[in-house]
C-alpha cells in the first residue's frame, strides 16, 4: 500500500477549516479539544484523532502537534471505515510507532524511513478500527462463511447485523465477501500459474461455475479472460521496457 503522505509538526492549530485529504492529529504535550462537523472530541496525548477528508473541523490548540496528512484516497475497502472521525487510544505497537515517528523527525525532518513507519501505523490503525466480523472475512474468505456466523461475532441478531454492516461498508455482507474473494482471485490469476479451478477452491468456491459467475459479476470478465488480459498488459509493459533499454 504505497500512499502519498505529508508529515508535519505544528506549534498550534486554530480556526475552522477542512482538508481535501484525511488527516491524523496527535497532540504531543497536552489534551486537545477538536470540533468535527459540530461534534466535540477530547483527545489526550495518549490518543490520536483521525479527521476524514472534507470534514469541517476546528481546534484551538496551542502546543506541539503531529499531523499526518494522507494525500491519496484510501483503498475502497477502507473508505467506509474511515468515513467518520475516530479517536484511538495509543497502546502497544501504535504508541511505539508514533514515538518512533517523533524520534525520526527530530533527527532528520526529511527522513524517508518515517514514511515506512507511517504505512505500518496506518495498517495498525485499520486493524484496531476494523470491526471483528469484517476482519474475519478478510482473514477467512476461503472458508464457507454465513451471515449467522458474522452476526454472532458482533453479537447482533441477523436483521440488525445486515443493516449495521451496510452502514459500515456500503454493501451487504454477501457482496463484501464476494468482492474480497474476487480481489484475492485476481492476485492469483495475475501472479501464479494455478488453474482457474484451483483458484476457485483457494478463494472459497466449491465449484468453478459459481466462481465464474461471482467473478464476472464484479469484473465483467470471466477468470480466464481476466488472466489473458493481465498477461497481455504484462507483455506490453515488458516490450515497452525492452524498447526503452534498446
Amino acid at each position: 500500500m504505497n500512499h502519498e503522505i505529508n508529515i508535519r509538526m505544528f506549534r498550534e492549530c486554530q480556526n475552522e477549516h477542512s482538508h481535501e485529504y484525511m488527516q491524523i492529529l496527535v497532540p504531543l504535550q497536552k489534551p486537545m479539544s477538536i470540533t468535527i462537523e459540530g461534534v466535540e472530541y477530547d483527545v489526550t496525548p495518549q490518543e490520536l484523532c483521525l479527521v476524514p477528508e472534507g470534514m469541517v473541523h476546528e481546534c484551538n490548540y496551542y502546543g506541539k502537534l503531529l499531523a499526518l496528512n494522507f494525500t491519496e484516497e484510501p483503498d475502497d475497502k477502507d473508505k467506509m471505515l474511515l468515513a467518520n472521525p475516530i479517536v484511538v487510544s495509543m497502546q502497544g505497537q501504535i504508541l511505539q510507532l508514533v514515538e518512533l515517528i517523533q524520534a525520526e523527525l527530530r533527527q532528520n525532518p526529511e527522513s524517508k524511513s518515517v514514511r515506512f513507519l507511517y504505512q505500518f501505523l496506518y495498517s495498525k490503525l485499520m486493524e484496531n478500527h476494523e470491526p471483528p466480523s469484517i476482519r474475519y472475512i478478510c482473514d477467512h474468505y476461503d472458508l464457507p462463511i454465513t451471515v449467522n456466523e458474522l452476526a454472532k461475532i458482533e453479537r447482533y441478531n441477523v436483521t440488525y447485523y445486515n443493516d449495521w454492516f451496510k452502514q459500515q461498508t456500503g454493501v451487504s455482507p454477501g457482496t463484501y465477501l464476494r468482492r474480497t474473494r474476487v480481489e484475492k482471485a485476481k492476485e492469483l490469476l495475475e501472479n501464479t500459474d494455478y488453474s482457474v479451478t484451483d483458484i476457485a477452491v483457494m478463494v472459497g468456491y466449491s465449484s468453478n461455475s459459481t466462481f465464474t459467475r461471482a467473478f464476472r459479476s464484479i469484473t465483467g470478465l470471466t477468470p480466464k479472460s481476466y488472466r489473458e488480459a493481465a498477461f497481455s498488459r504484462g507483455q506490453c509493459g515488458a516490450n515497452a521496457l525492452f524498447r526503452e533499454v534498446m
